[in-house]
């Protein structure tokens, strides 16, 4: 069974529509944190297909699995020099040179494919039958064209193996919250639902961060109230206007950078940051400087209750 505090990769990368090399500094970020499993969805398919295979009813029954590398053994990358994707796609490799049908390993791709991505798309699981195809020509006797893959002592085309790693990359799960706020820390917004992460959640997962610090930031014995004064801001300042004269009419009626921040990003759908820093700043500055100082307010302002009449 799934862990439902946990999120795939894959589906991070649709929420906030990351690149691969976006994904990839998430990654690192998160693994340093120790929040990452690797195998989960693996794992969870590895059971699952054999005991669909067995004909059994439960998918808890005690069923061969592959080799996981523990953490211990990979130092502090966990995908350092790739080692647990060459395990992997070595086992694969393996399951296929020993008769393991391809409808098999299919079964647990496909399953694999399902948890990591929310609604497959067809290139996805055109990706999925490449990889497989690619296993099962190379299974006999390996690949031995240039530039081939090592994955200890078997070796695979570089083609194989660069298929094969982005699949392992986008199935590694994570802690939903952790990632949540890593990503918001880094400047991204969420862009999109997906399966186990809706717009609701964030937000919550958001302002509960913002409401746990702002009570262990308050002095012990302090006698002012938790949380400060609600700020309202009236509809008719931003309501059904343009982003520069909504910008323009908050400003004029003196609201802090933060809550102007807010009422843009939040209520106005502006999600551009940059040119909100920008509409903010008094001087010409560098797109990066735009984005952390409104990554900074928006955190401000997450702390704050702020309200519309």
């Amino acid at each position: 069974m799934l862990n439902h505090e946990r999120i795939t990769i894959g589906k991070l990368k649709q929420a906030y529509r990351l690149n691969a090399q976006e994904a990839d500094v998430l990654i690192s970020i998160l693994a340093s944190r120790g929040c990452v499993d690797l195998y989960e969805l693996w794992h969870e398919a590895v059971r699952f297909v054999a005991a669909e295979e067995s004909n059994k009813k439960s998918i808890y029954v005690e069923v061969a699995e592959p080799h996981f590398p523990s953490v211990s053994d990979l130092g502090q990358d966990l995908l350092q020099q790739r080692i647990a994707t060459k395990r992997l796609l070595r086992h694969f490799l393996f399951s296929a040179r020993g008769g393991k049908p391809r409808e098999y390993l299919q079964k647990i791709f496909n399953r694999v494919l399902h948890f990591t991505y929310d609604d497959p798309d067809e290139q996805l699981v055109v990706l999925v039958n490449r990889i497989l195809d690619m296993i099962y020509e190379q299974r006999h006797f390996g690949f031995r064209g240039i530039d081939k893959v090592d994955i200890a002592w078997e070796y695979v085309s570089p083609e194989l193996f660069a298929e094969f790693c982005s699949l392992f990359d986008d199935a590694i799960s994570s802690n939903k919250e952790v990632a949540v706020l890593q990503l918001f820390e880094q400047g991204y917004s969420w862009e999109r639902s997906v399966k186990g992460l809706s717009r609701e959640l964030v937000e919550r997962i958001l302002t509960t961060a913002a409401t746990t610090i702002q009570a262990q930031a308050a002095p012990a014995n302090s006698s002012s109230p938790p949380f400060p004064t609600a700020v309202i801001v009236p509809r008719a300042l931003w309501q059904g206007k343009e982003h520069t004269a909504a910008f323009e009419a908050l400003r004029e009626n003196k609201y802090s950078d933060e809550v102007i921040a807010h009422v843009l990003f939040e209520w106005c759908d502006l999600k551009n940051k940059t040119e909100i820093g920008r509409l903010l700043s008094d001087s010409e500055q560098e797109a990066s400087t735009y984005l952390h100082r409104v990554n900074r307010l928006l955190k401000k302002a997450a702390a704050r209750a702020i309200i519309s009449d």
